[in-house]
């Protein structure tokens, strides 16, 4: 945020809303990345609901005359307080493995994918569209 890069924004873990987009990063979006949906899937087909999505948002953005978007904090905080809360709900975390970063000494342990399954997430992501992009700050 003002000039912070996303390395260090991500210092603890990722903070995303839909996994698209995080705060401070404006028109910056995230396909196939962290808290996304896609990333617990068949990454090629699933990618696809990604790319479709953000088309759509960028095609609403162009009719509505707006040229910036970005999650609002309370957006970020409750999807990535979700995305824990979803995994905790697994024997995942309790794994010693690369899903929980594991693999790297000194890394903070965090799970980067959305577990709850690709119909959920997909649910999630038209909601956010039908409802004029609710969660983000579109200017």
């Amino acid at each position: 945020m003002g000039g912070q890069a996303l390395k260090e924004k991500w210092a603890e873990g990722p903070r995303t809303y839909l996994g698209i987009q995080g705060t401070g990063f404006p028109n910056l979006f995230t396909l196939v990345g962290p808290h996304n949906g896609a990333t617990f899937c068949n990454i090629p087909r699933c990618s696809e609901q990604n790319v479709e999505w953000v088309t759509a948002c960028i095609r609403y953005m162009c009719e509505h005359n707006y040229q910036r978007i970005e999650p609002t904090i309370e957006a970020e905080d409750q999807w990535t307080a979700h995305v824990a809360e979803t995994i905790n709900a697994t024997l995942l975390p309790l794994a010693d493995s690369w899903f929980m970063g594991a693999n790297t000494p000194g890394k903070r342990r965090n799970f980067l994918m959305y577990a709850r399954g690709t119909p959920a997430y997909r649910a999630k992501c038209d909601a956010v569209a039908a409802n004029d992009y609710e969660g983000f700050r579109l200017r």
